[in-house]
């Protein structure tokens, strides 16, 4: 059961590392895309703050949500394939699995907080003169 339970750890990072990069290259993505509307929101007044604050929320809420639902998913998936394969019921995990997935979503919000600086350099007037 060690072993599975190290496959299970080792999947669930290997998935976060996955998620974190792809979750950068869509909100650079996105920002990329959307320049020059934002360029225009802060030539119209906008602060860069608010901007920040959009671009978070609309990354961070289906960051979230994905998470808990994997989460439930997966736990769903083991007990299905424990009952089914080795007649065993599952156990909650401890609080190892939490520290790590705790940790890969707070690595994935810090990729989206690292992100968030392009916006800034992404927005200037030069960007709403040019296109």
């Amino acid at each position: 059961m060690r072993g599975w339970q190290r496959l299970a750890d080792i999947v669930v990072v290997a998935s976060l590392v996955l998620a974190g990069c792809s979750l950068a290259v869509a909100v650079a993505a996105g920002l990329s895309e959307r320049k020059r509307p934002f360029s225009l929101l802060r030539l119209s007044g906008a602060p860069v703050r608010l901007l920040r604050r959009v671009v978070a929320v609309e990354s961070v809420v289906p960051l979230l949500t994905v998470a808990v639902v994997a989460v439930g998913m997966g736990l769903v998936a083991a007990q299905l394939f424990l009952r089914a394969q080795m007649q065993y019921d599952l156990r909650l995990p401890g609080i190892g699995f939490a520290a790590v997935t705790a940790l890969g979503v707070l690595g994935c919000l810090a990729v989206v907080a690292a992100t968030l600086p392009l916006l800034e350099r992404i927005t200037g007037p030069e960007t709403a003169r040019s296109e």
